[in-house]
Formats: structure tokens, sequence, C-alpha cells
């Protein structure tokens, strides 16, 4: 699915993953605010491509050491 998501098209966080940011991740990032994302009439988050990109952009990285 995240290939054929148009950036701008609301889909649900699981296809929005990638190795650095888990679903986990994208849902806590929704409830705090900080990826933009829409909560459905069915409780799903769904968010853009777009805007996951744009949260990866501005988001803390621990250094693993």
């Amino acid at each position: 699915m995240p290939a054929v998501a148009e950036p701008a098209q609301l889909v649900p966080l699981p296809a929005l993953t990638s190795p650095d940011l888990s679903e986990a991740a994208l849902r806590v990032a929704a409830n705090r605010g900080r990826l933009r994302a829409v909560k459905g009439d069915d409780g799903a988050w769904r968010s853009s491509r777009s805007w996951v990109d744009e949260y990866a952009q501005t988001r803390w990285r621990r250094n693993r050491a």
C-alpha cells in the first residue's frame, strides 16, 4: 500500500511505516500532536506520506553507541 499512496492521500499509519519509524512511534507522535494525523470514527489514525516525511525531518534521534 505505501507504494500506491499519493503524498497527500490519508492512509492508516501501518502503511506509512519505515525502518526508522514504527507504527508505535507514529501513533505516539500523532497522540502528542507532533505528527499531523486524523483519527477516524473507527479509532484508527490516518496520515499522509508528506506529513510523515515532514515529521521525520524534525524528529529527535538518539545516538546508539
